[in-house]
């Protein structure tokens, strides 16, 4: 009997401690608008400062670095039609507050760049 209470002790502590670990790492509401917020800011920047053709972009996707904290978790990757094979990476820059590509992966690339 007493074997039965400490494993059923040890599930609950378990159960318990990975709740609190899953629930924590969860963005925000707030974290999730900026996410889309900086999306739709990456496309912008790309058709209006970079130039590209809407047909040209493969995909644009939210990342989340759940190892980050706050806002920075996010990152918008990017594929491109003729270049399907790398992923750029894009965020706000921390001081002008403007996209910026921090990052491309890829064979052409030769693996990350940062």
């Amino acid at each position: 009997m007493k074997n039965i209470l400490i494993f059923l002790g040890i599930v609950a502590v378990l159960i318990i401690g990975g709740s609190i670990l899953y629930f924590s790492t969860q963005p925000t509401s707030a974290e999730l608008e900026y996410s889309e917020q900086l999306k739709w800011d990456v496309h912008k920047y790309l058709i209006n400062e970079e130039n590209y053709v809407e047909d040209n972009i493969e995909e644009i996707k939210v990342t989340d670095n759940a190892k980050l904290k706050g806002k920075k978790r996010f990152e918008i990757a990017v594929v491109f039609k003729d270049d399907k094979d790398s992923v750029y990476y894009y965020q706000y820059d921390k001081k002008s507050g403007k996209v910026e590509q921090f990052a491309v992966t890829g064979k052409k690339h030769g693996g990350i760049i940062k």
